[in-house]
C-alpha cells in the first residue's frame, strides 16, 4: 500500500521547538501503523498459528510542515488540502437510524454494533479512519481489571478481533500476553487480586518469583523485584487492522463509512413536555448537506468538546499529551515479548520488532487546551524534560535503554476525564446525543465491549452489563461545567494512572465542590469526608482534629515549577503538612485502615444508643402531575396506585425492559398526585436521566423536579433515637402515630422537615428532611438533645459517616446500587423479589414486568448470596472481586464486602451461578446452596466461610420495629 506515518521509522533530523506539531499526508489506501510489522511477527506459540507472520516495514512519510500547535496555524497549513478532498465524499443519505462521528477504534466498533442491531447507521470521519489518536496508539490489551465489568469488556474486544479476523482476513490481534511487575508487597497483592479475579473469568495467569519474572523477560533487571503475574493470552491489536476490520464487516451488514466528511452542525430541536423545556436531536449537517436521525455518537475522543458544544453540551473531558519512544534494536527483543507494565515506576514496554516502545504516566503531563479540529495523522514535538521522569525507571528496569539511541518519539493528543474512566451512554438533558469518548488511552483494549454496550443501550434502553463507573450520568451536571474541577481532577487521575487502586483511596483534587448546608457544621466536629458525584460526604469522624480534616486547595502534587504545563495557571505550592491527605494515606491499603477505632465506636453508637448520619448528598425529586400516580406506578415494582395510602414510603426498584434494576430508592407518596423521591447520591443523576426518559416515552402527564439542593437529610439511627427526637419535635413519634415506612410533617428548631420513619442500617430510625436553610438549626437542636441524652441515659450518641454505614447495612443485608445490584441483576437475582411480588399478583402492568414474570415461570441462572467468613476478625478483610467457591469449584465472584463491626463477622456478598448453567426455582437453587461446602478465595488463598441465608445481624427485623429484646441482637 502507499506509505504513511510509522512511528517506528526515525522522525525528521531537525528538532522543532517545543510546542510544535508535525503533521503528515497520508493516502486513503494506506490501513497498516503504528506496530504493524511488530505484532504481526508476534510467537506463534500462543495461538496455534505456524509460523510468525511478518509484515513488511514501511516507509517513512517525511513531514509537510512543521507549524505553530495553535489552532490558527494549523488550519493555514492543512485547510487547503482538506478543502480539496472535501467533496470527494459521496453523497450522505438523507436519513438514518443512527450517526457515529469519529473514525477511530470507538467509531468502528459502535457503527458495527449498531447496524448489527438493525439500526441503519452511518460513519463520518472528518479526515481518514484512525487520523485522531487512534493510528498512534500502542494497542496493549490486559484483560486482568479490578473490575467485572472492564473483564468482561476487555475479554469480549480480544474475542472480536479473533473473529473478525476470521470474517474479513483483516489481522488485526497478536497474542504476546502481558506482564506485570511489582516492586512491593502491597503491588503483588493488587496483582493476586486479579489473577485470582481471573479464574473466574477464564483468564490464564500466574504469580511469578523474581527469577520466573526473568525467564519471562530476559533482558529485565530483577534485582529490587518482589514479583510478577504474567498473562499468557493478553495481548496488542493493530489500530488500523482492527478499524480497518470493523469497516468491512459493518459495510457487509450495510453501514456506511464516510471519511473526508466534517461535520459542521449538529441540528436540535426544542419542545416542552408538560411544561418543561426540552431538546433532542434531529440532524446532522456534514459536508454541506443534512442527514435526518435521531441518534447521533460522539466518538471523537480528544475532539469530543467540539462536537458536544455544537449540541450546546459540556462534557468532563480534557485532552493532554501522552507519549511514548521506540528505541534502536536490543539484543534479547523480539516480538514474541510479552507486553510489560511496571505500575511501580510507572512505565511500560512494548516489543516493536526487535525495538522497544518505552512509555508510562508522568506526574506533570501537559494539557492541550486549544484542540486544533484540522490536527489529524500528527504528532506533537516531544518534550524530554517531561519524559525524563519515565526514562528513569525504563533505564531502572532494562539498564541496556540508558546506553542506546532512539530510533522515533511519539507524542500525541490523548483525552482524559476526571476519573481515569470513559465518558458513555445517553446525555442526561439531550436526547438521542450518546457520549462515547474520553477513554485514557484505553479506547483499543474497550472498543469491542464498549461499542456492543452501546449499541445495545441504544437499541434496548440500557446496556447489558454493569458499565455505570463509565456512565456520562456519573458526573454531576454542576461539576462539568466546572472548568477547574475538570482540569484539577484530570490532572490527578492521569498523575495516578498507575497507582493501587485501594478501595478506600479519595481524591485530593476537585474538593468542595459540591456541599450540604451542613459542611462546616460538620468539619468543625472533625468530620472525614469522602467525595461522590463532587459532592462531600462524611467519610467518618476524627473529633479531636475539629476542622483540621479539611481537604487542602489542590496542589498537583507539587509536580509543577512553574504553571500547569498548557493551562496558564500557577498551584498552590506543595503542602508540607496535610491532615486529610494523611488520613487518606492511612487508608490505602489491603488489610485494616486507621480508622477501624473510629468506625467502630460510631457503629457502636447506632447499635447501642444514637448515631447521627447527614445523608444530604442523596438526590431528591418531586414527581408531581395529573398522572403522577400512574407514572409512579408504571416506573416502580412497588405498587403506587389507589391501595397505597397518602404519607406511605416505599422501598422499590426501577427496573429495565429486560427486568435489571435501574435504579433502587424510596417513594413517598405526599398526595395522589405528588411523590417524594429520595436516590442515592452517587446515582442521583443518572437516576433523574432514568426516570426523566421513561416519563416521556410512557407519556403520562407528570413532570420531575429536583430539589436536591433545597433539602438536607439528617437520619437519626439507633435504640434511643426516637427519645432523642421526642423531646424536639412538635409531634408524637410512637409505633402508632408514625409506623415504620411513613412520613410525616414536622418542626424542629421552628424550622418545618418531613419525618420519615426509614433505616439503612437496621435501626430503630428516622430521616429528617430539612429545608436546607433550615439544616444547622435543626442539626444543632439535634446535637444538643443528643448530649443530654448521653449525659441522662449513659448511652453513646454520635456523628457518623458512610464507612459506618457500609458495616452496618451489610449486617443487615441491604444492597448498595453498582455494588451488589446492577441494571444487569433482577430483583430476584438481587435477593430483593419482595420489592415486585405484591405487584405480580395484581394485573397491572409496570415497567419490566414481562421480563420478571418469565424469570418466574423459568428459574434463576445466577443469585446473589452471602457468606462470612469463618473464624472471626480475620488477618486482612475482604474487598470484593474474591472469587467464591462450592464443594472446590468456581460458582461466582464476590460483589462488595465489609467488616461487620457489631457481629464480629466479616460479610460478602456476590452471584453464584447455578449448577450446569441451567435455571433454578428459588426453593431447589436454595437447598443447593445450603448443601454445600463454601470458601472465597482471596490472592489465591483459600478461607473458609458459611453461607447465611438470612441477614447476619437481627435476621426476624425485629430493631426496625422497635423491639429490642435480647434475641433481636
Amino acid at each position: 500500500p502507499p506509505p504513511r506515518p510509522d512511528p517506528q521509522q526515525p522522525r525528521s533530523s531537525g528538532r522543532a521547538p517545543r510546542g510544535v506539531y508535525i503533521a503528515y499526508s497520508l493516502q486513503r489506501e494506506a490501513m497498516h501503523t503504528l506496530g504493524s510489522l511488530a505484532r504481526r511477527g508476534a510467537a506463534a506459540a500462543g495461538r496455534g498459528l505456524g509460523a510468525a507472520r511478518v509484515a513488511r516495514p514501511l516507509a517513512a512519510v517525511a513531514p509537510v510542515t512543521t507549524v505553530p500547535s495553535g489552532a490558527g496555524g494549523a488550519q493555514r497549513a492543512l485547510g487547503g488540502s482538506r478543502r480539496a478532498r472535501a467533496s470527494s465524499a459521496a453523497e450522505l443519505p438523507a436519513e438514518v437510524d443512527a450517526v457515529v462521528i469519529g473514525g477511530g477504534s470507538l467509531g468502528a466498533s459502535c457503527a458495527y454494533h449498531l447496524q448489527q442491531r438493525g439500526l441503519r447507521t452511518v460513519l463520518l470521519e472528518a479526515h481518514q479512519l484512525t487520523a485522531g489518536t487512534t493510528w498512534h496508539t500502542a494497542g496493549m490489551l490486559w484483560r486482568l481489571r479490578p473490575s467485572d465489568s472492564d473483564v468482561e469488556l476487555h475479554t469480549y474486544t480480544r474475542e472480536m478481533c479473533i473473529k473478525l479476523e476470521e470474517e474479513t482476513g483483516v489481522n488485526s490481534w497478536t497474542e504476546n500476553g502481558g506482564l506485570f511487575v511489582a516492586c512491593n508487597k502491597e503491588r503483588l497483592d493488587e496483582y493476586k487480586r486479579l489473577w485470582t479475579m481471573g479464574e473466574y473469568f477464564g483468564v490464564e495467569s500466574r504469580i511469578l518469583s523474581p527469577a520466573e519474572t526473568k525467564e519471562v523477560y530476559p533482558i529485565l533487571n530483577v534485582d529490587d523485584v518482589y514479583g510478577a503475574m504474567h498473562s499468557p493470552t493478553d495481548g496488542t491489536i493493530d489500530p488500523a487492522g482492527v478499524v480497518n476490520a470493523y469497516k468491512r464487516a459493518a459495510e457487509k451488514l450495510g453501514a456506511r463509512f464516510v471519511e473526508h466528511c466534517r461535520v459542521e452542525a449538529i441540528e436540535t430541536e426544542a419542545y416542552a413536555l408538560h411544561g418543561k423545556p426540552k431538546r433532542k436531536v434531529t440532524a446532522v449537517r456534514a459536508n454541506g448537506q443534512t442527514i435526518r436521525t435521531g441518534v447521533v455518537v460522539n466518538c471523537t475522543g480528544a475532539w469530543a468538546n467540539g462536537i458536544a458544544e455544537m449540541a450546546q453540551l459540556k462534557i468532563p473531558l480534557r485532552a493532554m499529551k501522552h507519549a511514548y519512544i521506540v528505541t534502536e534494536s536490543i539484543e534479547g527483543v523480539h516480538p514474541g515479548l510479552p507486553n510489560m507494565r511496571d505500575h511501580d515506576l510507572s512505565i511500560y514496554f512494548k516489543t516493536q520488532g526487535d525495538s522497544l516502545a518505552l512509555g508510562g504516566y508522568e506526574q506533570n503531563p501537559e494539557f492541550w487546551p486549544e484542540v486544533d479540529p484540522n490536527f489529524h495523522f500528527g504528532l506533537f514535538d516531544l518534550d524530554w524534560d517531561t519524559f525524563n521522569q519515565n526514562l528513569e525507571g525504563h533505564i531502572r528496569r532494562c539498564p541496556k535503554i540508558e546506553t542506546l539511541g532512539i530510533k522515533s518519539t511519539v507524542c500525541g493528543p490523548e483525552a482524559f476525564t476526571p476519573d481515569h474512566k470513559p465518558l458513555v451512554g445517553p446525555d442526561v438533558d439531550l436526547g438521542g446525543f450518546v457520549h462515547c469518548c474520553g477513554f485514557n488511552s484505553m479506547g483499543m483494549m474497550l472498543g469491542g465491549g464498549v461499542g456492543r454496550e452501546v449499541a445495545t443501550w441504544v437499541a434496548d434502553g440500557a446496556p447489558s452489563l454493569d458499565i455505570f463507573s463509565m456512565d456520562v450520568a456519573r458526573f454531576h451536571p454542576g461539576c462539568s461545567m466546572d472548568a477547574r474541577w475538570v482540569e484539577d481532577r484530570t490532572h490527578e487521575s492521569y498523575a495516578k494512572t498507575y497507582s493501587i487502586v485501594f478501595p478506600h483511596d479519595e481524591p485530593l483534587a476537585g474538593r468542595e465542590a459540591r456541599k450540604s448546608a451542613l459542611y462546616d457544621a460538620l468539619l468543625s466536629r472533625g468530620c472525614v469526608y469522602q467525595s461522590r458525584q463532587g459532592f462531600e460526604r462524611p467519610g467518618w469522624f476524627e473529633p479531636e482534629l475539629r476542622d483540621g480534616a479539611r481537604c487542602k486547595e489542590y496542589d498537583f502534587y507539587g509536580a509543577y515549577e512553574g504553571g500547569v504545563s498548557g493551562l496558564g495557571r500557577t498551584p498552590p505550592s506543595k503542602h508540607g503538612d496535610h491532615a486529610y491527605h494523611r488520613l487518606v494515606d492511612g487508608e490505602c491499603t489491603f488489610g485494616w485502615g486507621q480508622s477501624y477505632p473510629r468506625v467502630e465506636a460510631e457503629c457502636r453508637a447506632a447499635r447501642g444508643g444514637v448515631a447521627i448520619f447527614d445523608q444530604s448528598y442523596f438526590g431528591k425529586f418531586f414527581l408531581e402531575g395529573p398522572e403522577a400516580m400512574k407514572a409512579a406506578d408504571w416506573l416502580c415494582t412497588a405498587r403506587m396506585d389507589d391501595s397505597r395510602p397518602i404519607g406511605s414510603v416505599a422501598y422499590t426498584a426501577l427496573c429495565n425492559k429486560r427486568g435489571g434494576v435501574q435504579c433502587d430508592l424510596t417513594v413517598t407518596k405526599l398526595a395522589e398526585d405528588k411523590f417524594y423521591i429520595a436516590a442515592g447520591g452517587t446515582t442521583s443523576t443518572h437516576d433523574w436521566r432514568w426516570i426523566q426518559s421513561q416519563l416521556e416515552q410512557s407519556g403520562f402527564q407528570a413532570t420531575l423536579r429536583d430539589a436536591s439542593d433545597e433539602f438536607c437529610m439528617i437520619s437519626l439511627q439507633g435504640p434511643f433515637s426516637r427519645e432523642l427526637l421526642s423531646g424536639i419535635t412538635d409531634i408524637p413519634l410512637d409505633d402508632e402515630s408514625i409506623p415504620f415506612s411513613t412520613c410525616r410533617h414536622a418542626k424542629i428548631a421552628g424550622q418545618p422537615l418531613m419525618v420519615l420513619r426509614l433505616t439503612f442500617v437496621g435501626e430503630l430510625g428516622f430521616e429528617l428532611h430539612v429545608p436546607s436553610q433550615g439544616a444547622v438549626e435543626v442539626y444543632g437542636e439535634v446535637m444538643r438533645a443528643g448530649a443530654a441524652l448521653a449525659s441522662a441515659r449513659g448511652v453513646p450518641v454520635a456523628d457518623a459517616g458512610y464507612r459506618c454505614i457500609d458495616s452496618l447495612s451489610a449486617e443487615k443485608g441491604y444492597r448498595h446500587w453498582h455494588a451488589d445490584l446492577s441494571n444487569r441483576d433482577t430483583p430476584f437475582e438481587a435477593g430483593i423479589g419482595f420489592v415486585a411480588l405484591a405487584k405480580l399478583k395484581t394485573s397491572t402492568p409496570f415497567l419490566g414486568r414481562e421480563a420478571l414474570e418469565r424469570q418466574r415461570k423459568e428459574g434463576l441462572s445466577r443469585r446473589l448470596v452471602c457468606l462470612t467468613l469463618d473464624g472471626g476478625r480475620p488477618e486482612t478483610p475482604l474487598h470484593g472481586q474474591e472469587t467464591i467457591w462450592r464443594d472446590g469449584v468456581c460458582v461466582g465472584y464476590v460483589k462488595s464486602a465489609a467488616w461487620g463491626f457489631c457481629s464480629g463477622q466479616q460479610v460478602a456478598y456476590g452471584y453464584v451461578d447455578a449448577p450446569g448453567g441451567e435455571p433454578l426455582q428459588p426453593k431447589a437453587f436454595s437447598a443447593w446452596l445450603a448443601s454445600g461446602t463454601w470458601s472465597i478465595r482471596d490472592k489465591g488463598v483459600d478461607r473458609p466461610c458459611t453461607y447465611r441465608p438470612k441477614a447476619v445481624f437481627d435476621p426476624e427485623n425485629k430493631r426496625i420495629k422497635g423491639d429490642y429484646s435480647e434475641a433481636s441482637g
